[in-house]
């Protein structure tokens, strides 16, 4: 009795052990001492470009997801891109031309959703006399040089006008910040932007669209689609294949960020007047311009328009390989 007794105590034993073992772990998966780290995505992105990131933050969606979105902001393209292929972040909310140039340059990174479309535009002083853009000739333009938008100036104005802009126009090399400030002073007739930029030199500085990329996107041969791609998210491959879970959830989470600021006018004009300091007119007019991408994949129409985008920036010179000799790879497939 004595040694069945033993046994009975010691398989009593080891199966309270069983219990304690599998309960410690479930306190450790949902304790944030525990917290699963694969779960954690660090995001990229620039100080002032505003992004479905600002509606992810601002509601907590990845919470929903079990996600936890860590995000990192970056005042120049160039240093977050460099990050993004150091591997100190995962995903980077950049420019689409700017990942078939890290591509160049042999940089593992892959397209995982697209955000928002093209939405600069050329705004000119109305006292200036500038009312198309034949006007622009001779006269101080205000642009940012390192950007894929001035590649795509000087393709647009190549393709559609025959304007060779760095001979026929007086260009002015700043940061935006520094645009909208000559802008402001008449120290430019006309400067080519982006949002949230391009609405507050329209509504506070009494700027005057006289160009959209969209319009000009229209106009060129090559276009694919209504709109340009501007913004997506990328990140590293050798990160993303590693954690295919964590990826997929991301885009669901930036859909439906997508969906809420597309249809719910005061939180999209909320963040802009609080996050990026726009007059309430200023917002509102950054909200009608910029329309987020509500789907959550890639489809076959969303990557031919990114390599047409990569085609515009290669007759820009900002890219030198053909977009075809890039794309392998390069656009994130479920599976």
């Amino acid at each position: 009795m004595a040694l069945g007794g033993s046994r009975i105590e010691r398989s009593t034993a080891i199966a309270a052990a069983v219990v304690a073992i599998a309960f410690i772990v479930a306190a450790l998966m949902y304790s944030d001492w525990g917290k699963d780290t694969t779960n954690m995505v660090r995001i990229g992105t620039l100080r002032g470009g505003v992004s479905t990131l600002d509606v992810i933050t601002r509601l907590g969606l990845d919470q929903k997801y079990r996600l936890d979105v860590r995000v990192e902001y970056f005042t120049k393209t160039l240093d977050l891109a460099n990050a993004l292929a150091r591997g100190d972040i995962d995903v980077a909310v950049i420019p689409a031309e700017f990942v078939a140039k890290l591509r160049e340059h042999g940089d593992d990174v892959v397209i995982i959703a697209v955000d928002f479309y093209q939405n600069q535009a050329i705004v000119a002083k109305p006292e200036t006399g500038i009312n198309r853009i034949e006007d622009l000739v001779g006269r101080r333009v205000g642009v940012f040089k390192p950007t894929g938008t001035y590649a795509m100036f000087k393709a647009y104005m190549k393709a559609g006008f025959g304007i060779d802009v760095e001979k026929s126009l007086q260009l002015v090399d700043s940061p935006p910040p520094q645009l909208v400030q000559a802008f402001a002073r008449g120290d430019v007739d006309a400067v080519v932007l982006w949002e949230p930029f391009v609405s507050k030199l329209v509504v506070d500085e009494g700027g005057e669209i006289l160009a959209t990329y969209d319009e000009l996107w229209d106009m060129w041969s090559g276009h694919v689609g209504e709109k340009g791609v501007m913004i997506v998210y990328a990140a590293r491959g050798s990160w993303a294949r590693d954690n295919p879970g964590i990826v997929e959830a991301l885009q669901k989470i930036r859909a439906e960020a997508a969906q809420q600021w597309n249809r719910d006018k005061a939180l999209a004009v909320q963040i802009l007047m609080e996050e990026y300091g726009l007059s309430e007119g200023a917002a509102e007019l950054c909200w009608q311009r910029v329309k987020m991408e509500e789907s959550v994949t890639l489809t076959e129409a969303i990557v031919e328009n990114i390599l047409a985008v990569w085609e515009l920036a290669r007759e820009g010179g900002y890219i030198s390989s053909e977009p075809a000799a890039l794309a392998r790879g390069a656009f994130w497939q479920a599976g």
